[in-house]
């Protein structure tokens, strides 16, 4: 092993984005070394050709047998590990591996929580059924305080699409390119705490980062709307002003909402929210 007398701290100090995990994450970006009871990760792009070269001579020849069935999902190269097809992902960042009374509280919170598992020992994935009606994004956002006070712990969180009525084969590359686009902006080192899809897709697209697959995606979603795209073009106009959104379209403000609650079920998007609604306009402006 290179590192000894368990000097990890000074190693760190060299390395500053190695971390230590009890279990070997699966990534190809990353090289993997058991060190004492655990493992040792060293993020690839973080290291020269010599370092990464003398780290893999100087390593055990033993090769690591990984297996997170979920990460494997989210990289493309294995199948969705739950029989449940409509999904919603949140990511939660994180500086260490959560405790199990702060993974039990995440549980106890969202009622419609499918599963609660860690990716990396900085990164953890909520698995939602989507087709439950919650507001994912103000939950976290009242939640986060709690955790920073109760438990010492500082979250950022990405809030995934609503993803509803898709197979097995759909949702592994939907999942997959949204995973791709929240990782892109998480190592762009954005400050806010809570992120959500239309957030960052936005900031992907305005960066020409590859978002054809999503873009793709949500365009089919608005048209199986029944006069979708009218609904967010009257909303885009009216600068998302309800009242005046039902005057251009010649409804009841009652059945405008029931139109905007229809919209967002089928799509994710709540176009009452600006960054969806500006996602939304965007989409159908892309033929």
């Amino acid at each position: 092993m290179i590192i000894v007398e368990g000097s990890f701290m000074v190693f760190s100090e060299l390395f500053p984005n190695a971390f230590v995990s009890n279990e070997a994450i699966a990534d190809q970006n990353v090289l993997v070394i058991p060190y004492q009871q655990g493992f040792l990760h060293l993020p690839k792009a973080s290291l020269t050709e010599r370092e990464m070269a003398l780290i893999e001579f100087l390593s055990p020849s033993d090769k690591v047998v990984i297996d997170n069935p979920w990460l494997s999902f989210l990289q493309g190269d294995a199948s969705l590990p739950i029989t449940e097809t409509n999904l919603q992902f949140i990511y939660l960042n994180h500086p260490s591996s959560l405790t199990r009374d702060l993974k039990q509280l995440l549980e106890d919170i969202f009622s419609n929580h499918l599963l609660v598992t860690e990716l990396f020992p900085h990164q953890t994935l909520l698995v939602l059924d989507a087709s439950a009606s919650q507001n994912s994004s103000d939950i976290i956002k009242d939640l986060l305080p709690t955790i920073e006070s109760d438990f010492g712990v500082s979250l950022k969180a990405f809030i995934g699409n609503a993803w509803i009525g898709f197979s097995d084969q759909e949702l592994q590359f939907i999942l997959s390119s949204e995973y791709a686009v929240f990782q892109e902006f998480h190592e762009a080192h954005a400050q806010q705490l809570v992120i959500t899809f239309a957030q960052i897709l936005l900031w992907a697209m305005a960066k020409k980062k590859e978002t054809t697959m999503l873009n793709q995606t949500l365009r089919i979603l608005v048209d199986k709307v029944l006069d979708g795209r009218e609904l967010v073009a009257a909303m885009w106009q009216e600068q998302g002003n309800l009242v005046q959104t039902a005057q251009r379209l010649f409804i009841h403000r009652n059945s405008l909402q029931y139109r905007l609650d229809k919209f967002y079920k089928a799509t994710g998007l709540n176009l009452k929210v600006l960054d969806d609604l500006a996602l939304a306009y965007l989409i159908i402006l892309q033929d």
